[in-house]
């Protein structure tokens, strides 16, 4: 399972590695360095062929680092320790640094010179430099010569590697713009939150994790951890070779106003493509010269107004919403009085796994009232940034500054169910939390939303529970938008294209 920690649950497992399970610090310290090494020899024989140099402080991140050293000597490579940050060292991090000094690997104060840039850019025949400078304890702003050092370092050709977590990132947001630009960054035991937020994306580059010593049966001994969606835990609505329609989900998607009437129709289309039997596209009445001069392999019903209201006639609708196996609203719905009234009456009687999207979401983010029916299991909210915004009454810039807090903080307030999207989309229901990342910049598009909307209400229909549809569907949506961008340039693609080629990535796998 690909586990991901915040700083403040890693400093939990270490803990109670050393005190209650009885592996010391100083083994910990050791595991991390040699698997770094043996990785790093393993991976990269040219890059560890030439002169490489590691950055250190004197916390346990540099601990780690001269475990590295030592062990890279051992191997016969050439190794320069450089110090970049002072400090007070912890007693694991001393005696491995005495332990390099016996070695006699070469090590010069950079904190004492102030040449130290000149000394880093022109030294020859550098093909490494590998970051053990500052661990996930790392808050705040990067100290001033540490920033110019690592600007200077990020135009090197070298390879750049960072132990644990590239220094000056912060391990649970993500903050971090002057951080350390690794092209690696081999993380210890498991993933780390900030890697998927804000700078950590592209600061962190690939990101390999691998044990140090903790067991494993801590990992959800204290707390549930988030999880990362990868292809090994990926999953699908269960297929049978004898099933009809009506074994794969009757699913009602609810949208359609005058100007948006594309929304509804990418997302019922999607629906189907992503499997579901019966589609039922559910919009006003007077939409049915557009829909019927389009047909397609959904069913149109149109729901009338009662007389001259703005009303819509609930009774014609309640029937069929009464058979439907998963209910999508949303796309295209409208904010007027008659879209209010069909999310109210979605919100207040549906027992089905419901989908609420797009205007329905600002729909709830205007009235308040509507947010006492989120408590209700079988509903999901499907916002991006802003949408979420409005709904926790939060700023873009309080959002960004602490994602999984603002997210968590939303949930235990409504008790609701969120897929928080993004190039980074979360699951939280206040059990659980599931982290995706597939996707590119070509569904940065309008429409995209709608389409994903469509693959989750499709894989509750068919019997999905509604958090793993959630993220299944986001993450096999990104990998097919990653699928497409190896044929055609990525800002090119349209959520209509996602539709056509939905699952491409796993025949690709086969």
């Amino acid at each position: 399972m690909a586990y991901v920690f915040t700083p403040s649950q890693m400093k939990t497992l270490d803990d109670n590695t050393i005190n209650c399970f009885g592996i010391s610090a100083a083994i910990l310290m050791e595991n991390a360095g040699r698997g770094c090494a043996d990785y790093l020899i393993d991976n990269f024989p040219e890059e560890t062929d030439g002169i490489i140099l590691i950055l250190h402080g004197c916390g346990n991140n540099s601990g780690d680092g001269f475990v590295l050293a030592r062990w890279l000597h051992n191997y016969k490579k050439t190794v320069l320790l450089l110090k970049v940050q002072n400090g007070t060292m912890t007693a694991e991090t001393k005696h491995n640094f005495e332990l390099c000094k016996t070695l006699k690997i070469s090590s010069y104060d950079l904190t004492m010179n102030d040449d130290s840039l000149y000394i880093i850019e022109n030294l020859p025949g550098v093909t490494m430099i590998i970051d053990a400078v500052f661990g996930t304890g790392f808050k705040g702003k990067l100290p001033a010569n540490l920033k110019t050092i690592f600007e200077s370092v990020a135009d090197t050709p070298a390879l750049k590697v960072a132990i644990d977590i590239p220094s000056g990132l912060n391990g649970a947001t993500g903050d971090g713009e002057d951080a350390f630009e690794a092209d690696l960054t081999l993380t210890l035991h498991s993933f780390k939150t900030g890697f998927f937020l804000q700078y950590g994306r592209y600061k962190s580059g690939k990101v390999v994790t691998f044990p140090i010593g903790i067991p494993e049966h801590y990992n959800d001994a204290f707390f549930t951890p988030a999880v990362l969606i990868n292809k090994e835990n990926f999953k699908l609505p269960e297929r049978r070779y004898n099933a009809t329609k009506n074994d794969y989900g009757r699913v009602l998607a609810i949208g359609g106003y005058m100007g948006y009437l594309g929304a509804i129709s990418m997302t019922v289309k999607a629906a189907l493509r992503a499997g579901a039997g019966l589609v039922y596209l559910v919009s006003r009445e007077e939409n049915a010269y557009f829909y019927n001069a389009n047909p397609s392999e959904y069913l149109f019903v149109g729901i009338p107004r009662i007389g001259k209201t703005l009303t819509p006639d609930l009774k014609i609708f309640s029937d069929l919403f009464k058979k439907a196996d998963s209910v999508i609203i949303g796309p295209g719905l409208g904010v007027d009085t008659y879209a209010k009234y069909m999310l109210e009456f979605v919100l207040r009687t549906s027992t089905m796994p419901t989908v609420v999207d797009a205007d329905a979401i600002r729909l709830i983010a205007k009235d308040p009232s509507l947010q006492q029916y989120l408590k209700k299991p079988n509903i999901l909210l499907t916002p991006h940034f802003g949408e979420f915004c409005a709904l926790a009454n939060i700023t873009l810039d309080q959002l960004y500054e602490d994602t999984f807090a603002a997210l968590e903080n939303y949930v235990k307030k409504t008790e609701a169910k969120v897929l928080l999207k993004s190039d980074t989309t979360i699951f939280c229901d206040g059990k659980r939390m599931f982290i995706n990342t597939s996707g590119n910049d070509g569904l940065a598009t309008g429409g995209s939303g709608d389409v994903l909307a469509g693959i989750i209400g499709s894989f509750c229909g068919q019997q999905m529970e509604l958090g793993e549809a959630a993220i299944n569907a986001s993450y096999i949506m990104g990998k097919t938008a990653e699928e497409l961008a190896q044929k055609r340039y990525a800002p090119s693609l349209l959520p209509s294209d996602i539709i056509d080629n939905l699952f491409i990535s796993l025949l690709q796998e086969t």
